[in-house]
């Protein structure tokens, strides 16, 4: 059984005091909320940052070695007779070879070896990974090297690469040493 009930309702009078304290504890929830919400968002924006930035020097770091990788295949197979101090040969410590630690870095270089494979460019990057060689030491017939070993002449080389990322801002330079055989 239901009973009807009366509601009984006091109308608002002009007088009565509202506070409207509900409205301004909203608003206060409100700028918490959405604070919270940037403080994530500029988290998120960072993150996002801090990725592009390790895939564009993973990149770079990718190419660089592709082109030291060049450079010592190029040693391996057909070792130059004369290091003219150009064009991406050089004796050790000649002023002529490039300078990738200089403010310029980021500049191609004309005076080293530009890598390309099977004569097409790599893709993705800002500019063409390139490298140099540098003579270190031949080191004469019948010099033992390892193991009591006479060996024939042998070339030490250093090759030098640089490649870049995405962006001609991202830049590794990596280098080995190299004996020839």
């Amino acid at each position: 059984m239901y009973r009807n009930q009366a509601r009984i309702s006091r109308p608002v009078q002009p007088g009565d005091d509202q506070r409207g304290s509900a409205l301004v504890i909203s608003l206060i929830m409100l700028l918490v909320v959405s604070l919270l919400a940037i403080g994530g968002l500029r988290s998120t924006i960072l993150q996002e940052r801090m990725s592009a930035n390790l895939h564009d020097r993973e990149l770079a770091f990718q190419a660089a070695e592709a082109a030291l990788r060049a450079g010592e295949r190029f040693l391996a197979s057909n070792p130059p007779d004369t290091f003219p101090n150009a064009n991406g040969l050089y004796t050790n410590g000649n002023p002529n070879r490039p300078n990738w630690l200089a403010a310029t870095a980021g500049d191609a270089a004309t005076n080293a070896i530009s890598f390309e494979t099977d004569n097409d460019a790599m893709q993705g990057v800002a500019v063409q990974p390139q490298y140099y060689i540098e003579l270190l030491e031949i080191v004469p017939p019948g010099t033992e090297t390892e193991s009591g070993v006479p060996e024939s002449s042998v070339g030490f080389y250093r090759v030098t690469a640089r490649g870049f990322g995405g962006t001609a801002d991202s830049v590794v330079v990596v280098s080995s040493v190299f004996r020839n055989q």
